[in-house]
């Protein structure tokens, strides 16, 4: 009978390698994937923020492009807001069928609804811009402003169509906001253009009110505060200022006047401030 050599069986138990981690050894693994996570979300956040902002000023200068094939077909001139439009209300791309002005109406094939299409709205209505969603800024957060809720008549906006931007023009007065101001814009032409203004921007005013809904800001880029900006020349730029947004969040709502402060913001973007800072009188250094 051969017996076997314990000897070797034993050394070679005790030679064998043990598979699988300790517990000390999960933890320490574990707390390092968790410390990369953190290093790397906030990178990951600003990356995706800044790709958003892209897309929102990619949007602009598309809207700016249908804009001036629109001017090319009506003497030169942009397409105006219903006269009922407050300048803080452009954000409308339609209205209901009872308003007087400027308008097309229109029977949208998407759901077969007729309104009265306003503004960068008539764009839709003449098909010079088939693809509704650029309209609208990915970074945005209040949800009547996003798409498809603020299209498709958001539950608490039945019958009005609205977008992420503010449009120049507007066709109301209201303190602060003379006739030769409204005139002004309506009567824009770009076959007598001295110098570019801004046309369409980011929602640029405060948080809080009716208009929105929501207690949160409708300005879309926060981190650093800026405004998407088009201009009437065709380009497209990023607006940063940070006593306007100052004046935005803080100024308006302890002075007020909405559309006061939206004509003059856009005042402020083509290079003027005089207006809004006596009209928003604010502490050195805000």
């Amino acid at each position: 009978m051969i017996r076997p050599n314990l000897s070797r069986v034993a050394g070679y138990r005790r030679g064998r390698r043990r598979c699988g981690f300790t517990l000390i050894e999960l933890l320490v693994v574990i707390s390092i994937v968790a410390l990369l996570i953190a290093m790397l979300l906030p990178a990951l956040k600003k990356a995706k923020e800044t790709a958003r902002r892209a897309i929102c000023l990619s949007n602009l200068r598309q809207v700016l492009n249908g804009l001036h094939v629109y001017a090319n077909e009506f003497e030169g001139r942009f397409p105006a807001e219903h006269l009922s439009a407050n300048a803080s209300l452009t954000f409308e791309l339609s209205i209901p069928r009872f308003h007087e002005g400027y308008y097309i109406e229109y029977r949208d094939p998407r759901d077969g609804v007729t309104n009265q299409f306003v503004g960068p709205g008539m764009l839709i209505a003449l098909e010079m811009i088939t693809d509704v969603k650029i309209f609208y800024c990915p970074s945005q957060r209040v949800e009547r402003f996003t798409y498809p809720t603020g299209y498709f008549n958001g539950p608490n906006y039945p019958s009005y169509r609205d977008c992420s931007y503010l449009y120049r023009i507007f066709g109301q007065l209201s303190p602060g906001i003379t006739q030769a101001d409204v005139d002004r814009l309506h009567n824009y032409s770009l076959h007598d253009l001295e110098q570019p203004i801004s046309m369409m921007a980011d929602i640029f005013w405060g948080p809080g009110g009716s208009l929105q809904g929501s207690g949160d800001t409708p300005w879309a880029h926060l981190e650093p505060p800026i405004v998407n900006v088009s201009y009437s020349d065709g380009h497209a730029e990023s607006f940063s200022h940070k006593t306007a947004f100052n004046w935005s969040h803080i100024a308006y709502p302890v002075y007020g006047g909405r559309d006061r402060f939206t004509m003059m913001f856009w005042e402020l973007m083509d290079g003027d401030e005089t207006r809004i800072a006596r009209s928003y009188a604010l502490p050195p250094g805000f």
